[in-house]
């Protein structure tokens, strides 16, 4: 069987320095139309962005054999000039939130953190800090591809590992704290932006396609000698 999942939550992570006193310096963007990963530019401060997703798979059998995962974005932007950037996607290691907050224009900057946001340094504001600034997550990426100009969809496809990622999650719903973008990194003008779960282009949001079966159950299209992906 085949499923198509939105994100239940999704948020940037904006490089910045942890608020000191009085002055709020975290930016966030947890009810945003977008999401951004890899570097920016001069302007910015050659700042790095990282996006994360997680999609909730209560609606899926929690015996079921996932087969195939693969996730989907739509980049609605690029920095003028950028090199093609490979973008990995890595499991999120921690709890993390989206609140209300909302960045203005093309939400490149964010907006100061509502209660609950993800930020670089907190993974709950105002309270609770990530292990490490910048997301708590595994090293080795889950899946990756390349990004270049060209808008449109981009997909990771499936692997072995984004189907243990899934598996896992929904043996273990307490340790689903999903994905996150991770790429672009080592040169300024290679920050990417991808649509989120609130853009107003329903068909360009964020999407995660699973085939799964459940016990017992025989397939005619190819998938019942194992995993169609790797």
């Amino acid at each position: 069987m085949e499923v198509l999942l939105l994100p239940s939550q999704d948020n940037t992570l904006y490089e910045t320095s942890i608020d000191s006193g009085e002055t709020i310096n975290e930016r966030s963007n947890g009810a945003g139309n977008f999401l951004f990963a890899g570097r920016t530019g001069l302007d910015a401060g050659f700042r790095l962005r990282r996006a994360v997703l997680k999609f909730d798979l209560g609606s899926l059998p929690p015996d079921a054999e996932i087969l195939s995962a693969e996730l989907t974005l739509y980049q609605s932007k690029a920095a003028p000039d950028s090199p093609p950037a490979e973008m990995g996607l890595h499991r999120v290691l921690q709890e993390w939130g989206e609140g209300d907050s909302k960045g203005i224009g093309a939400e490149g900057q964010g907006d100061f953190p509502a209660a609950g946001d993800a930020t670089w340094h907190h993974r709950l504001y105002p309270d609770t800090l990530w292990d490490a600034a910048g997301g708590s997550f595994d090293s080795i990426f889950s899946a990756v591809v390349t990004v270049g100009q060209d808008l449109g969809y981009y997909t990771w496809r499936c692997t072995s590992a984004l189907v243990a990622d899934v598996n896992a999650w929904l043996q273990q719903p307490e340790l689903n704290f999903g994905w996150i973008v991770v790429g672009g990194e080592f040169a300024g003008y290679s920050a990417h932006r991808f649509n989120s779960r609130e853009n107003v282009t329903v068909e360009q949001r964020p999407r995660l396609k699973i085939v799964y079966r459940k016990p017992g159950s025989v397939f005619a299209d190819g998938f019942e000698a194992g995993q169609p992906c790797d």
